[in-house]
């Protein structure tokens, strides 16, 4: 016999041990009379029926240990055969964890290991880099105005005044050029390094440090595992207000196909368009990151989507978790 198991499910144990029933059956009326009338229940037979009943519903609630192993595994071989069923697209490549980063299910179109491999995953360093800039700054933002193109941003007409929450719904590339050009980088590597991140250069480019351009690489595993931290660290200020925008992209930002596919509210979300890494060129590569349920996190799935935006990646990544049954009510 293997050894009891902790948890809620460890605390029963026999009558005469908690509250100092006789085992003796003989006696079994009396004492019956006497506990129930003790708890304030006029009827004996009632009270002992009704918790024998409770009792045997809370031994059928935990599972055996050997049952409790066996179900990750199980879902992530349903995920692995979900997801290469209905997503078998070569220009799709993505990453399911679960909460405790652990991986269930994934198709990288890098060989040989999805691990060993960085990619430039573009405004998906944004939240990270916000980190560094709020550690740096007593949790103090700037108030940055975007004109659109002629502040460098992907938006023609610009994002106006947005504050932290909406530049991460938004991906404003004028806020976060901002931040870079005030952040101290051998002080910010440190930060990154906290969550298990390499960061660009020290002598990066404020546009590299904004997730623009190449410089910046990450393993995806390391960079799913990086916003699995971000996210339970959210009882700190700055990251607090991170996760907000994230629920905002996913709500109205440029993740919103997320909220689409799986009902308002649902998930927190990231987007990130980069320069092609595939051969031949394409337009550019488009990075989802979403975690589920916004909540509680108990999934994360990283997608990247050849020769399309982060928006369009979005509406990919959506529909993946709708197909593990994400969203269902």
């Amino acid at each position: 016999m293997g050894p009891l198991r902790t948890g809620p499910c460890s605390t029963l144990s026999h009558p005469s041990r908690k509250t100092g029933v006789p085992s003796d059956r003989s006696s079994s009326l009396g004492w019956k009379n006497k506990y129930a009338a003790r708890v304030g229940h006029p009827h004996p037979y009632i009270f002992f029926e009704n918790a024998f009943v409770g009792l045997l519903l809370l031994i059928a609630a935990c599972p055996a240990p050997a049952q409790q192993a066996a179900e990750p595994q199980l879902f992530s071989q349903s995920a692995t055969a979900t997801l290469e069923r209905n997503f078998p697209s070569p220009n799709l490549s993505y990453l399911l964890l679960d909460g405790s980063g652990k991986v269930l299910a994934e198709r990288w179109a890098t060989p040989p290991d999805l691990a060993q491999q960085a990619v430039s995953p573009g405004s998906l360093v944004k939240p990270f880099l916000a980190i560094a800039y709020g550690e740096q700054h007593g949790g103090r933002f700037p108030t940055v105005r975007c004109l659109g193109t002629e502040s460098h941003c992907w938006l023609p007409r610009g994002h106006g005044n947005p504050g932290l929450e909406e530049a991460i719904a938004q991906s404003c590339n004028a806020y976060f050029l901002e931040l870079a050009a005030g952040l101290d980088r051998q002080r910010g590597a440190q930060t990154l390094a906290r969550y298990g991140l390499a960061g660009p250069p020290i002598t990066a480019t404020a546009e590299s440090l904004a997730g623009l351009g190449s410089a910046w690489k990450e393993t995806p595993l390391a960079l799913a595992r990086a916003y699995l931290q971000l996210v339970n660290e959210q009882q700190s200020s700055v990251q607090s207000r991170i996760v907000k925008g994230m629920l905002g992209s996913a709500e109205r930002g440029t993740a919103r196909a997320v909220d689409a596919a799986l009902g308002r509210n649902a998930a927190l979300a990231k987007t990130g368009t980069a320069a092609c890494s595939h051969t031949p060129r394409g337009a550019a590569d488009g990075f989802t990151v979403v975690l589920y349920p916004a909540a509680q996190p108990r999934l994360l799935l990283l997608v990247r989507v050849h020769g399309v935006t982060g928006a369009a990646s979005a509406k990919v990544a959506g529909a993946m978790l709708r197909s593990l049954g994400a969203g269902e009510r």
